[in-house]
């Protein structure tokens, strides 16, 4: 098939093809559409060339494009950081631990959640919530009122504004909402104060009690809330009397008791002086988060293998796409399977087509500078050892778990579990370690280049590198344009000049500037068709008057 004809421009008509119907070689006998075509062959193997060139830069751009989706996709699964189970970066997905009710009652997840972390316990687990945290705040009752109930109806009309400020802030918050229409209703005066507070402030109203809570959203015995003003008197309706210019500090900490396994009841509260100021917090690798009063009781049991599934299904998938671009990397390029022009493609069926082009897209990415420096930098990640961990890579020797980079080859970014009871036990007994390994976050201020000899990345865990790198290649998680490696190399274009020069070189740019190409010799081929012609046209009109001279020379001599 490597010697199949070139394709025929389409321009040109009559037996050379096109659509225009011209009357040519009447007078001559000559096959003037054959000469034509003939005449137009360099040209048209010039055409050919530079579409075949550019079909070549579309396939790497594909295939460019399908490494950067598998590697996003390999983000999404294991550093989205907005969900702890598809983190592995977060510390839970380090601790070796289940969670279940105890004996064959469930945990009453309505009072609190327990969740284990790298350094928890396993055994039973108490708590016991006599108060809650609860941040500075006012509640008052507004009977009979909905939150439809129009504020003309509490007495405030016209502009309402509101200035707040929580737990002593710099600057004042102020909320703001134009009722001069008489429309708005007490939902949007919550919604205001919700959406124009920052976070800092939430209000909320019950249509069953009918309460009304303004609350700072920190908790705790030192949070304060001030209602510094208000425009208008009739606040007081809402807030309650007395409450406009006044500071609130009526905070709480909590009141918990907690028994650890194998432990006695310890109570932390203000008259202890341990109280927590807040719902949510971690002591001793168990994290509690409290909803309400009352008692939970959970069993915390041993599950290494929850731990060593999350590894190793990261390590699976980035064996995947590591392998792929390896091979893609060392392919060899047939020489003889070049992109097919269109004359070819007219004398094959679609599978005919679809074979060749998948045997002339074998080796488009072969030797690629762009991945083959990140194919090197993941390896790196993993054979640089991690400050102060006590353990590393490799097979054999006291400070190796499990883990090592392949011994094929042909697959040098390639990483092995070598031994699973080995990697079990490392994160049964050393769950710290382990957490240290693969997800330390450096506190060095080293800014020089992050390489293998940058104090910062000899600090970070394995997979705080490896996301770093991704990151450098292809962006953040969960984020498609931006201007990393590989992405702006695959899809961003920095050209558009009328001469196709003033890019950077990336794929865009370089299909830009080929069809700028394609578009110049398709200009020129045009002018030159039509000039044969033309010369052909001036031809035939001298035949047809040599012809007719010599009719009337007949004429006369035969007269």
């Amino acid at each position: 098939m490597s010697d199949v004809s070139s394709t025929t421009y389409t321009g040109m008509s009559g037996a050379g093809g096109g659509s225009l119907l011209r009357l040519t070689g009447m007078a001559t006998g000559l096959d003037v559409d054959g000469m034509v075509k003939k005449m137009m062959a360099a040209e048209q193997t010039k055409l050919d060339k530079a579409k075949q060139n550019q079909q070549t830069t579309q396939w790497k751009q594909e295939a460019y494009q399908d490494i950067i989706k598998k590697i996003k996709d390999l983000q999404s699964s294991f550093f989205d950081s907005a969900s702890s189970d598809k983190n592995i970066l977060s510390s839970t997905s380090y601790a070796p631990f289940s969670v279940s009710g105890v004996g064959t009652a469930t945990v009453d997840t309505s009072v609190a959640t327990f969740t284990p972390t790298t350094g928890a316990k396993s055994g039973k687990y108490s708590v016991t919530v006599n108060k809650l945290a609860t941040g500075a705040g006012l509640s008052n009752t507004l009977s009979g009122k909905s939150l439809s109930t129009k504020l003309t109806d509490i007495g405030l009309s016209g502009g309402i504004s509101l200035v707040l400020n929580a737990n002593d802030a710099s600057s004042d918050t102020t909320i703001t909402l134009d009722n001069s229409d008489g429309s708005k209703t007490l939902g949007d005066l919550i919604n205001s104060i919700n959406n124009q507070a920052a976070g800092t402030v939430k209000a909320t109203f019950s249509e069953l009690t009918g309460e009304f809570d303004l609350n700072s959203t920190t908790t705790g015995s030192n949070t304060s809330l001030a209602i510094k003003s208000g425009t208008t008197a009739s606040l007081s309706n809402i807030f309650g009397s007395n409450i406009i210019g006044r500071t609130i500090t009526n905070g709480n900490n909590a009141d918990i008791t907690i028994t650890p396994p194998g432990g006695s009841p310890v109570t932390l509260n203000d008259t202890n002086g341990n109280a927590k100021s807040s719902n949510n917090f971690v002591i001793d690798g168990m994290s509690y988060n409290l909803s309400s009063t009352g008692t939970a009781t959970v069993s915390v049991g041993t599950d290494t293998q929850k731990v060593y599934d999350k590894i190793k299904g990261f390590i699976d998938k980035y064996n995947a796409i590591v392998d792929d671009i390896q091979t893609k990397l060392t392919e060899k390029k047939d020489s003889s399977y070049k992109p097919l022009t269109d004359t070819q493609k007219a004398s094959m069926s679609e599978s005919q087509i679809t074979a060749w082009e998948t045997k002339a897209k074998v080796g488009i990415l072969r030797n690629d500078s762009n991945l083959q420096n990140m194919l090197n930098d993941l390896k790196s990640a993993f054979t640089t050892g991690v400050s102060n961990t006590g353990i590393s890579l490799g097979r054999y020797g006291g400070n190796s778990f499990g883990i090592d980079t392949s011994s094929d080859y042909t697959k040098p970014s390639h990483i092995d579990i070598v031994d699973e009871s080995k990697l079990k036990a490392a994160i049964s007994s050393n769950s710290d370690q382990i957490l240290k390994l693969f997800t330390n976050v450096s506190t060095s201020n080293d800014d020089s280049a992050y390489t293998s000899s940058n104090a910062k990345y000899k600090e970070d865990g394995i997979f705080t590198r490896i996301n770093k790198i991704l990151q450098t290649n292809v962006g953040y998680t969960n984020t498609t344009l931006n201007s990393a490696v590989l992405t702006a190399y695959a899809n961003k274009q920095y050209d558009y000049s009328s001469t196709g020069s003033g890019g950077k070189n990336t794929l865009p740019d370089q299909i830009y500037e080929q069809q700028l190409a394609i578009k110049k010799i398709t200009d020129s081929m045009s002018d030159k068709q039509e000039k044969y012609y033309q010369q052909f046209s001036a031809l035939e009109t001298a035949m047809n008057q040599l012809n007719s001279q010599q009719s009337m020379l007949s004429s006369m001599i035969s007269g």
